[in-house]
């Protein structure tokens, strides 16, 4: 075989190979698409699942920091002083917490609903998480603290709680 024969056998597998494409087909695409699809249908619901947990947490540290504050306002005057009192001395202890009146409802982690009983012996908190969770505590001088969650709460006020049973957080 002459030289020329075969010249235009090797010339035509050349160009055939330089005019295939060297991207992806249509089908790998599609493919790679469906995997992200799917790693981000996982994901996002997982993502939301650790943010509500740690909007949860938050409010339930606020009510423990606030739980602390009013047993060492308990232990220095004896009892439980009036809600009135309670509102004018807490947020000079602790400015970080918005103490409100049971008549208000809690809006966020940072800001504690607070009520008293009549005869000094117990007071209710509760402060509403950025889920829509409302935590609620309740100091009784001399017992443990009772702790109860309400999911979706249409309204945060501590004198929800104020007789209730503990249930946990």
């Amino acid at each position: 075989m002459s030289d020329s024969r075969r010249r235009p056998i090797f010339s035509e597998a050349a160009l055939r190979r330089h005019t295939r494409s060297e991207g992806f087909t249509l089908i790998e695409l599609m493919v790679v698409v469906m995997v992200i699809a799917v790693l981000i249908a996982i994901g996002i619901p997982t993502f939301l699942g650790f943010r509500a947990n740690a909007q949860d947490t938050a409010a339930q540290a606020t009510l423990t920091t606030a739980e602390k504050i009013t047993n060492l306002v308990i232990l220095d005057q004896g009892s439980v002083p009036s809600k009135a009192a309670l509102l004018v001395l807490l947020p000079t202890i602790e400015p970080s917490i918005d103490w409100i009146d049971h008549v208000d409802s809690s809006t966020g982690p940072t800001q504690v609903s607070i009520d008293d009983d009549n005869g000094g012996q117990e007071l209710a908190l509760a402060a509403l998480s950025r889920s829509g969770d409302c935590f609620y505590l309740r100091v009784v001088v001399g017992a443990p603290a009772a702790r109860k969650v309400v999911q979706n709460a249409a309204t945060c006020e501590s004198h929800d709680f104020q007789n209730g049973a503990d249930t946990g957080w």
